[in-house]
């Protein structure tokens, strides 16, 4: 519908957090002079960001939905956080700024709209965009990822 307008857009991918400190979720927020979040499921290993046991301590002192630590980069500046989307989550989503919203209130956003480990409008995007393929490409195999409520 014409009239309706997003107040904020959640993109499986990165915003701040990205090599280049502009990713998708940057991208699509400028372009579309929109808020937006970027959820990623993996760690973007850059400079000094990487998934060492430091890391991996850090990940483990997450206790419960919405707490989350911030990621900086080598200069101290801060890109994105990890952050557990809920209380049975075993992996942090990583979410960053893309536009126009600050890092506290992306995490309160996606740690509201997750039941499980994804946020639920790009969980739900992406098994939409997998049943579409199987229907177009009935030959091609879609790798799946959980979705339910396997927390991985």
């Amino acid at each position: 519908h014409p009239k309706l307008f997003p107040q904020v857009v959640f993109l499986d991918g990165n915003g701040l957090l990205h090599p280049r400190e502009f990713g998708l979720a940057c991208h699509l927020g400028v372009v579309m002079n929109i808020p937006t979040v970027g959820c990623a499921k993996n760690l973007f290993q850059m400079d000094n960001i990487l998934r060492n046991d430091d890391h991996q301590k850090q990940i483990s002192e997450l206790s419960k939905a919405g707490d989350y630590f911030c990621i900086e980069n080598a200069n101290g500046k801060i890109l994105g956080a990890a952050l557990k989307t809920s209380d049975k989550a075993t992996k942090p989503m990583y979410v960053s700024i893309g536009h126009r919203i600050s890092l506290e209130t992306c995490c309160r956003l996606v740690t509201a709209c997750s039941k499980y480990r994804e946020p639920e409008p790009t969980r739900h995007a992406d098994i939409a965009s997998r049943e579409v393929v199987r229907k177009m490409f009935p030959a091609t195999r879609v790798d799946d990822e959980p979705h339910d409520n396997q927390e991985t």
